[in-house]
């Protein structure tokens, strides 16, 4: 991972004045000296020792419900916590797995120099969702702010969004070569042509929905892929049959012609299953080459599914038809 913008750290989105108390103490002192005082985060009281090492921490709920107790008593032990150069992204999705609203950021010896909080937290998963749909939609980054990309200036918004679409444009090509390598069977039947649009569109609507949910699932979970993709081929394949019988079902009616509806319909299938599992298993790749998972996904998702669905069509239309 490359070395963490300085406003993207933990360092840049945590606050000092907390409440810290002691293990010993009891919970209706705690409660006691906590009143009159202000503190900067007062969702989690943490505990430290002498050194102002952190041993535990209490969520305040607990506290008031704990009135006679021991604060060593009732407090959490089990928890990780964040250095200062730690990347924002992976401290918001600690908080997450954890369930708790606020993150202690520690030094080199343990000690507890400060808090994410909970209101930092829900602007690091705005940022880097942003971030995140940027990159799936191949607009290069500006620099390390994702809300610039609204108010950057229109030179700016252009250069950044150029460089993906190019690659689009020159990887269409492929599509187009591969279209007049089927000119005699369009020639034949002009009636093939009618769902070559359709069939594109649902394979890469389905597509772009697997590329947004892998690309989610991999900032916030370290699931190995092998766990989801079957799922996910079983999602792109009931997608492609629902969607497959409807497109036969019209075609058939319309046309009044079977065999082309067969190969529609059989051809939405194909490419719907194939369409969800490329979408799902891309930015997986990404992350196993060391390259951002969002980085491009949707363009290069597009590409794919485009040549892979008008390949299997036009297969299908060659055996079945003519």
């Amino acid at each position: 991972m490359s070395e963490n913008a300085p406003h993207e750290t933990a360092k840049s989105n945590m606050v000092t004045r907390i409440p810290r108390v002691r293990a010993d103490a009891t919970v209706a002192t705690v409660v006691e000296s906590l009143q009159a005082r202000e503190f900067d985060c007062i969702d989690v009281i943490f505990v430290t020792d002498a050194d102002e090492k952190l041993t535990g921490m209490v969520r305040i709920k607990e506290l008031f419900a704990n009135g006679r107790r021991l604060v060593g008593d009732i407090m959490e032990t089990e928890f990780k916590t964040a250095r200062a150069d730690d990347d924002q992204e992976a401290i918001a999705v600690s908080a997450l797995r954890q369930n708790i609203t606020a993150v202690p950021v520690v030094d080199a010896d343990g000690r507890l120099i400060g808090v994410v909080p909970p209101q930092a937290l829900l602007k690091i998963f705005r940022e880097e969702h942003m971030e995140d749909l940027q990159r799936l939609a191949g607009i290069a980054p500006r620099d390390n702010r994702p809300d610039t990309a609204l108010n950057a200036p229109l030179y700016d918004r252009f250069r950044r969004r150029l460089p993906w679409l190019l690659f689009g444009l020159l990887a269409s090509s492929l599509v187009t070569l591969q279209m007049v390598q089927y000119e005699k069977e369009l020639a034949s039947n002009v009636t093939v042509a009618f769902f070559v649009p359709a069939l594109v569109y649902i394979a890469g609507a389905i597509g772009a929905q697997a590329v947004s949910v892998a690309v989610r699932g991999l900032s916030v979970n370290d699931i190995p892929i092998r766990k989801l993709i079957g799922d996910e081929l079983l999602v792109g394949f009931g997608l492609g049959a629902v969607l497959g019988l409807i497109t036969f079902e019209m075609v058939a009616f319309t046309f009044d012609d079977y065999a082309l509806a067969f190969a529609v319909g059989l051809a939405v299938l194909a490419a719907g299953t194939l369409s969800a599992t490329v979408g799902f298993g891309l930015p997986w790749l990404f992350k196993y080459f060391g390259y951002d998972p969002a980085l491009g996904s949707g363009p290069i998702c597009t590409i794919v599914q485009d040549l892979a669905s008008i390949s299997i069509y036009f297969g299908l239309v060659s055996i079945l038809i003519l």
